[in-house]
Protein backbone atom coordinates (compact mmCIF):
# COMPACT_ATOMS: atom_id res chain seq x y z
CA UNK A 1 0.00 0.00 0.00
CA UNK A 2 1.25 3.13 -1.02
CA UNK A 3 1.88 6.32 1.47
CA UNK A 4 -0.91 8.17 -0.74
CA UNK A 5 -3.23 5.69 -0.33
CA UNK A 6 -2.81 5.45 3.65
CA UNK A 7 -3.27 9.01 3.61
CA UNK A 8 -6.29 8.95 1.90
CA UNK A 9 -7.62 5.97 4.14
CA UNK A 10 -6.84 8.34 7.48
CA UNK A 11 -8.80 11.31 5.97
CA UNK A 12 -12.03 9.41 5.08
CA UNK A 13 -11.66 7.79 8.59
CA UNK A 14 -11.22 11.40 10.24
CA UNK A 15 -14.30 13.11 7.83
CA UNK A 16 -16.57 9.78 9.12
CA UNK A 17 -15.92 10.53 13.02
CA UNK A 18 -16.32 14.18 12.22
CA UNK A 19 -19.84 13.60 11.10
CA UNK A 20 -20.74 10.83 13.35
CA UNK A 21 -19.95 13.37 16.18
CA UNK A 22 -22.16 16.60 13.85
CA UNK A 23 -25.05 14.69 14.46
CA UNK A 24 -24.53 14.38 18.19
CA UNK A 25 -24.01 10.80 18.00
CA UNK A 26 -22.23 9.40 21.81
CA UNK A 27 -18.91 7.91 20.62
CA UNK A 28 -18.15 4.19 20.34
CA UNK A 29 -16.80 3.11 24.18
CA UNK A 30 -15.99 -0.30 25.44
CA UNK A 31 -19.22 -0.24 27.15
CA UNK A 32 -21.04 -0.18 24.19
CA UNK A 33 -19.57 -2.94 22.52
CA UNK A 34 -20.25 -5.30 25.85
CA UNK A 35 -24.36 -4.47 26.52
CA UNK A 36 -24.79 -5.61 22.38
CA UNK A 37 -23.16 -8.60 23.13
CA UNK A 38 -24.71 -9.21 26.25
CA UNK A 39 -28.02 -11.90 26.64
CA UNK A 40 -31.81 -10.13 26.60
CA UNK A 41 -34.07 -10.36 29.55
CA UNK A 42 -37.43 -10.89 29.78
CA UNK A 43 -40.17 -9.10 32.08
CA UNK A 44 -41.87 -11.53 33.79
CA UNK A 45 -44.33 -12.03 36.78
CA UNK A 46 -44.16 -14.74 39.51
CA UNK A 47 -45.86 -17.29 42.37
CA UNK A 48 -44.77 -19.69 44.66
CA UNK A 49 -44.64 -23.26 45.00
CA UNK A 50 -46.90 -24.25 47.59
CA UNK A 51 -47.53 -27.25 49.77
CA UNK A 52 -51.53 -27.59 50.46
CA UNK A 53 -54.40 -30.04 50.96
CA UNK A 54 -55.79 -30.55 48.06
CA UNK A 55 -59.32 -32.04 47.47
CA UNK A 56 -60.06 -35.07 44.69
CA UNK A 57 -64.12 -33.92 44.13
CA UNK A 58 -66.39 -35.02 41.62
CA UNK A 59 -68.74 -32.72 40.04
CA UNK A 60 -72.23 -33.53 39.24
CA UNK A 61 -75.39 -32.39 39.06
CA UNK A 62 -79.24 -33.12 40.55
CA UNK A 63 -82.75 -31.64 41.46
CA UNK A 64 -83.88 -30.75 44.61
CA UNK A 65 -87.12 -33.28 45.65
CA UNK A 66 -89.30 -32.92 48.67
CA UNK A 67 -87.98 -36.00 51.29
CA UNK A 68 -90.34 -38.51 50.82
CA UNK A 69 -89.81 -39.69 54.31
CA UNK A 70 -91.42 -36.35 55.22
CA UNK A 71 -93.79 -36.83 52.55
CA UNK A 72 -98.20 -37.08 54.18
CA UNK A 73 -100.66 -38.49 51.88
CA UNK A 74 -104.27 -37.12 52.92
CA UNK A 75 -106.53 -38.86 51.28
CA UNK A 76 -110.97 -39.13 52.08
CA UNK A 77 -111.94 -40.91 55.25
CA UNK A 78 -115.19 -41.34 53.52
CA UNK A 79 -116.82 -40.92 50.30
CA UNK A 80 -118.12 -37.29 49.39
CA UNK A 81 -117.39 -34.44 47.33
CA UNK A 82 -115.06 -31.17 46.91
CA UNK A 83 -117.17 -28.52 47.74
CA UNK A 84 -113.92 -25.74 48.14
CA UNK A 85 -110.03 -25.56 47.11
CA UNK A 86 -107.92 -23.21 48.55
CA UNK A 87 -104.39 -24.19 47.75
CA UNK A 88 -102.82 -25.36 44.24
CA UNK A 89 -99.76 -27.70 43.34
CA UNK A 90 -96.52 -26.38 44.41
CA UNK A 91 -98.24 -23.93 47.17
CA UNK A 92 -96.70 -23.69 50.38
CA UNK A 93 -98.57 -24.29 53.18
CA UNK A 94 -98.56 -23.61 56.91
CA UNK A 95 -99.62 -26.27 59.83
CA UNK A 96 -103.04 -25.69 60.12
CA UNK A 97 -104.16 -23.67 57.29
CA UNK A 98 -106.96 -24.63 55.76
CA UNK A 99 -106.55 -26.65 52.24
CA UNK A 100 -110.26 -27.94 50.68
CA UNK A 101 -113.56 -28.70 51.77
CA UNK A 102 -115.15 -31.90 51.81
CA UNK A 103 -118.93 -32.57 51.80
CA UNK A 104 -120.29 -35.70 53.27
CA UNK A 105 -121.82 -38.48 50.83
CA UNK A 106 -125.53 -38.84 51.67
CA UNK A 107 -124.92 -42.80 51.50
CA UNK A 108 -121.60 -41.97 54.11
CA UNK A 109 -124.25 -39.66 56.16
CA UNK A 110 -126.76 -42.48 55.94
CA UNK A 111 -124.31 -45.02 57.61
CA UNK A 112 -124.00 -42.64 60.05
CA UNK A 113 -127.22 -42.63 61.12
CA UNK A 114 -128.24 -46.39 60.76
CA UNK A 115 -124.81 -46.91 63.37
CA UNK A 116 -126.73 -43.99 65.93
CA UNK A 117 -129.93 -46.15 65.18
CA UNK A 118 -128.44 -49.41 66.21
CA UNK A 119 -127.23 -48.02 69.37
CA UNK A 120 -130.08 -46.81 70.50
CA UNK A 121 -131.58 -50.25 70.00
CA UNK A 122 -128.73 -52.09 71.33
CA UNK A 123 -129.34 -49.36 74.45
CA UNK A 124 -133.22 -50.46 74.50
CA UNK A 125 -132.43 -54.69 74.37
CA UNK A 126 -129.61 -54.41 76.83
CA UNK A 127 -132.08 -52.74 79.70
CA UNK A 128 -134.44 -55.04 78.69
CA UNK A 129 -132.41 -58.48 79.12
CA UNK A 130 -131.32 -56.94 82.64
CA UNK A 131 -135.01 -56.38 83.58
CA UNK A 132 -135.63 -59.80 82.46
CA UNK A 133 -132.75 -61.04 84.08
CA UNK A 134 -133.67 -59.34 87.83
CA UNK A 135 -136.82 -61.10 87.75
CA UNK A 136 -134.98 -64.54 86.69
CA UNK A 137 -137.00 -64.52 83.23
CA UNK A 138 -133.19 -64.45 80.88
CA UNK A 139 -130.33 -66.00 81.26
CA UNK A 140 -126.69 -65.16 81.77
CA UNK A 141 -125.78 -65.62 78.61
CA UNK A 142 -128.95 -64.25 77.01
CA UNK A 143 -127.86 -60.63 79.21
CA UNK A 144 -124.10 -61.15 78.61
CA UNK A 145 -125.15 -61.53 74.13
CA UNK A 146 -126.85 -58.21 75.08
CA UNK A 147 -123.91 -56.60 76.61
CA UNK A 148 -121.70 -57.56 73.67
CA UNK A 149 -124.23 -56.03 70.70
CA UNK A 150 -124.06 -53.00 72.60
CA UNK A 151 -120.66 -53.05 72.39
CA UNK A 152 -120.08 -53.47 69.00
CA UNK A 153 -122.58 -50.97 68.34
CA UNK A 154 -121.16 -47.85 69.76
CA UNK A 155 -117.62 -49.10 68.47
CA UNK A 156 -119.39 -48.94 65.05
CA UNK A 157 -120.57 -45.42 65.40
CA UNK A 158 -117.35 -44.62 66.96
CA UNK A 159 -115.75 -45.09 63.51
CA UNK A 160 -118.14 -43.42 61.76
CA UNK A 161 -116.91 -40.65 63.97
CA UNK A 162 -113.34 -41.16 63.38
CA UNK A 163 -114.14 -41.17 59.51
CA UNK A 164 -116.27 -37.73 59.67
CA UNK A 165 -119.29 -38.79 58.87
CA UNK A 166 -120.68 -37.39 61.62
CA UNK A 167 -120.14 -34.05 60.07
CA UNK A 168 -122.08 -32.80 57.27
CA UNK A 169 -119.20 -30.77 56.02
CA UNK A 170 -115.20 -31.00 56.90
CA UNK A 171 -112.21 -28.87 56.35
CA UNK A 172 -109.00 -30.47 55.95
CA UNK A 173 -106.10 -28.84 57.29
CA UNK A 174 -102.00 -29.14 56.75
CA UNK A 175 -100.56 -31.27 59.90
CA UNK A 176 -97.41 -29.31 59.33
CA UNK A 177 -95.16 -26.48 57.63
CA UNK A 178 -95.16 -28.02 53.59
CA UNK A 179 -95.77 -27.82 50.35
CA UNK A 180 -98.06 -29.30 48.11
CA UNK A 181 -96.44 -31.77 45.84
CA UNK A 182 -99.16 -33.69 44.26
CA UNK A 183 -102.66 -32.34 43.97
CA UNK A 184 -105.37 -34.95 42.46
CA UNK A 185 -108.49 -33.24 42.71
CA UNK A 186 -110.61 -29.86 41.72
CA UNK A 187 -113.21 -27.95 43.15
CA UNK A 188 -116.77 -30.34 42.41
CA UNK A 189 -114.79 -33.47 42.08
CA UNK A 190 -116.61 -36.49 44.04
CA UNK A 191 -114.47 -38.74 45.72
CA UNK A 192 -114.55 -42.01 47.13
CA UNK A 193 -113.13 -43.49 50.52
CA UNK A 194 -109.81 -43.74 50.47
CA UNK A 195 -109.20 -41.98 47.36
CA UNK A 196 -105.85 -39.43 47.51
CA UNK A 197 -106.67 -36.09 47.44
CA UNK A 198 -103.13 -34.57 47.78
CA UNK A 199 -99.86 -34.92 49.20
CA UNK A 200 -97.43 -32.43 51.67
CA UNK A 201 -93.80 -32.51 51.55
CA UNK A 202 -92.32 -30.82 54.75
CA UNK A 203 -90.62 -27.40 53.86
CA UNK A 204 -87.98 -28.23 55.82
CA UNK A 205 -86.70 -31.69 54.61
CA UNK A 206 -85.77 -31.76 51.21
CA UNK A 207 -83.75 -34.12 49.18
CA UNK A 208 -80.88 -33.78 46.51
CA UNK A 209 -81.13 -36.80 43.80
CA UNK A 210 -77.50 -36.44 42.21
CA UNK A 211 -76.99 -37.89 38.88
CA UNK A 212 -73.51 -40.37 39.28
CA UNK A 213 -72.32 -41.20 35.97
CA UNK A 214 -72.30 -45.55 35.90
CA UNK A 215 -68.59 -45.78 35.92
CA UNK A 216 -68.00 -43.21 39.32
CA UNK A 217 -70.50 -45.12 40.92
CA UNK A 218 -67.90 -47.69 42.68
CA UNK A 219 -66.06 -44.54 43.66
CA UNK A 220 -68.76 -43.13 46.21
CA UNK A 221 -70.36 -44.42 49.48
CA UNK A 222 -72.73 -43.44 52.22
CA UNK A 223 -70.98 -40.63 54.32
CA UNK A 224 -69.44 -38.64 52.05
CA UNK A 225 -69.22 -35.45 52.18
CA UNK A 226 -71.43 -33.36 49.57
CA UNK A 227 -71.40 -29.64 48.96
CA UNK A 228 -74.34 -27.86 46.68
CA UNK A 229 -75.20 -24.69 45.02
CA UNK A 230 -77.59 -23.94 42.35
CA UNK A 231 -77.10 -23.84 38.96
CA UNK A 232 -78.38 -21.02 38.36
CA UNK A 233 -78.50 -18.68 41.53
CA UNK A 234 -75.42 -17.51 43.88
CA UNK A 235 -75.90 -18.46 47.03
CA UNK A 236 -73.33 -19.66 49.59
CA UNK A 237 -72.23 -23.44 48.91
CA UNK A 238 -74.26 -25.84 51.54
CA UNK A 239 -72.98 -28.90 53.11
CA UNK A 240 -74.13 -32.36 53.60
CA UNK A 241 -73.75 -35.68 52.79
CA UNK A 242 -74.51 -39.05 50.95
CA UNK A 243 -76.98 -41.28 52.36
CA UNK A 244 -77.76 -43.17 49.78
CA UNK A 245 -76.14 -44.55 46.52
CA UNK A 246 -78.31 -46.83 44.23
CA UNK A 247 -77.73 -49.68 42.24
CA UNK A 248 -79.82 -49.22 39.14
CA UNK A 249 -79.31 -46.77 36.56
CA UNK A 250 -82.43 -44.13 36.63
CA UNK A 251 -84.38 -44.54 33.09
CA UNK A 252 -84.91 -41.21 32.89
CA UNK A 253 -81.98 -39.53 33.05
CA UNK A 254 -79.33 -42.76 32.46
CA UNK A 255 -77.36 -42.20 35.48
CA UNK A 256 -77.55 -43.78 39.00
CA UNK A 257 -79.24 -41.89 41.74
CA UNK A 258 -77.15 -40.68 45.06
CA UNK A 259 -78.95 -38.72 47.54
CA UNK A 260 -77.97 -36.10 50.01
CA UNK A 261 -80.41 -34.75 51.99
CA UNK A 262 -81.06 -31.27 53.37
CA UNK A 263 -82.98 -30.31 56.11
CA UNK A 264 -83.66 -27.21 58.70
CA UNK A 265 -82.98 -23.50 58.28
CA UNK A 266 -80.84 -23.69 55.01
CA UNK A 267 -83.42 -25.52 53.08
CA UNK A 268 -84.48 -21.73 52.56
CA UNK A 269 -82.36 -20.90 49.76
CA UNK A 270 -83.60 -24.14 47.99
CA UNK A 271 -87.28 -24.65 46.36
CA UNK A 272 -88.36 -28.04 44.90
CA UNK A 273 -87.43 -28.49 41.34
CA UNK A 274 -84.28 -26.53 41.28
CA UNK A 275 -81.20 -27.29 39.72
CA UNK A 276 -78.14 -28.04 41.90
CA UNK A 277 -74.49 -28.41 41.30
CA UNK A 278 -72.79 -30.55 43.18
CA UNK A 279 -68.76 -31.48 44.80
CA UNK A 280 -68.41 -34.86 46.20
CA UNK A 281 -65.18 -35.17 48.34
CA UNK A 282 -63.65 -38.20 46.88
CA UNK A 283 -60.17 -37.89 48.64
CA UNK A 284 -57.64 -35.01 50.68
CA UNK A 285 -54.27 -35.23 50.17
CA UNK A 286 -51.37 -32.91 50.42
CA UNK A 287 -49.33 -32.21 46.68
CA UNK A 288 -46.80 -29.07 46.02
CA UNK A 289 -49.12 -26.49 43.63
CA UNK A 290 -48.42 -23.60 42.17
CA UNK A 291 -50.71 -20.78 40.05
CA UNK A 292 -52.37 -22.95 36.83
CA UNK A 293 -50.85 -19.91 34.44
CA UNK A 294 -47.05 -21.40 35.51
CA UNK A 295 -47.93 -24.64 33.83
CA UNK A 296 -46.72 -24.84 29.63
CA UNK A 297 -46.64 -27.80 27.87
CA UNK A 298 -44.73 -28.68 24.82
CA UNK A 299 -43.89 -32.16 22.93
CA UNK A 300 -41.56 -33.16 25.77
CA UNK A 301 -44.58 -32.64 28.45
CA UNK A 302 -45.60 -30.51 31.06
CA UNK A 303 -43.04 -27.69 32.47
CA UNK A 304 -42.32 -24.80 34.33
CA UNK A 305 -39.97 -22.16 34.56
CA UNK A 306 -38.38 -21.44 38.56
CA UNK A 307 -36.21 -18.45 38.77
CA UNK A 308 -33.02 -18.70 40.11
CA UNK A 309 -30.57 -17.11 42.50
CA UNK A 310 -28.92 -15.05 39.87
CA UNK A 311 -32.26 -14.00 38.15
CA UNK A 312 -32.23 -16.94 35.47
CA UNK A 313 -35.19 -19.23 34.08
CA UNK A 314 -34.78 -22.67 35.12
CA UNK A 315 -37.03 -25.21 32.88
CA UNK A 316 -38.68 -27.98 35.10
CA UNK A 317 -40.29 -31.18 33.85
CA UNK A 318 -43.57 -31.86 35.97
CA UNK A 319 -46.02 -34.19 36.19
CA UNK A 320 -49.79 -32.49 36.88
CA UNK A 321 -52.97 -33.32 39.29
CA UNK A 322 -55.38 -32.00 40.51
CA UNK A 323 -56.55 -28.34 39.92
CA UNK A 324 -58.22 -26.62 43.33
CA UNK A 325 -59.39 -22.81 42.29
CA UNK A 326 -57.00 -21.00 40.41
CA UNK A 327 -53.78 -23.60 41.53
CA UNK A 328 -53.36 -27.12 40.27
CA UNK A 329 -50.85 -30.02 42.01
CA UNK A 330 -47.61 -30.87 40.33
CA UNK A 331 -44.73 -33.33 41.07
CA UNK A 332 -41.30 -33.30 40.47
CA UNK A 333 -38.32 -34.27 42.08
CA UNK A 334 -35.93 -31.32 41.45
CA UNK A 335 -38.98 -28.56 43.58
CA UNK A 336 -39.64 -27.48 46.71
CA UNK A 337 -42.47 -25.48 48.69
CA UNK A 338 -41.20 -21.86 48.11
CA UNK A 339 -39.48 -21.40 45.47
CA UNK A 340 -40.23 -18.65 42.77
CA UNK A 341 -42.12 -19.90 39.98
CA UNK A 342 -42.65 -17.62 36.56
CA UNK A 343 -46.36 -17.19 35.86
CA UNK A 344 -46.61 -14.13 33.14
CA UNK A 345 -43.75 -13.66 30.97
CA UNK A 346 -43.19 -17.99 30.72
CA UNK A 347 -44.05 -18.22 26.79
CA UNK A 348 -41.06 -16.22 25.93
CA UNK A 349 -38.48 -17.60 28.00
CA UNK A 350 -35.69 -20.21 27.01
CA UNK A 351 -34.07 -22.55 29.67
CA UNK A 352 -31.14 -20.16 31.24
CA UNK A 353 -32.79 -16.72 30.36
CA UNK A 354 -31.66 -13.78 32.09
CA UNK A 355 -35.09 -12.11 33.76
CA UNK A 356 -36.65 -8.90 35.53
CA UNK A 357 -39.18 -9.41 38.19
CA UNK A 358 -42.48 -6.99 38.22
CA UNK A 359 -43.31 -5.18 41.06
CA UNK A 360 -47.12 -6.85 40.37
CA UNK A 361 -47.30 -10.76 41.24
CA UNK A 362 -49.54 -13.15 41.56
Amino acid sequence: MTSRTIKSLALAAGFGLCIWLAFGYPPITEAHTKSANSSPSVLIQTGKVRRQMIKENLTVYGQVTPNPEHVVGISAAHSGQVTRLWVGLGQQVTAGQALLQLTTDPKARLAYEQAQAQVAYAKKKFKQEQSLFSEQLATQAELAKARQQLTNARSALQAQRRLGANHTKQIIRAPQDAIVTHLNVAAGDRVQAGAPLLALGARHHLWITLGIEPEDVTRLHSGMEVTVQPVFKSTQPLKTHLTQVHAVINPATHLVDAIAPLSGSVTRQLVPGMWVRGHITLSNHKALTVPQSAVLRDAHGDYIFIVTKNNRAKRINVNTGLSQGDRIAISSGELQAGETVVTVGNYELDNGMSVRISAHNS
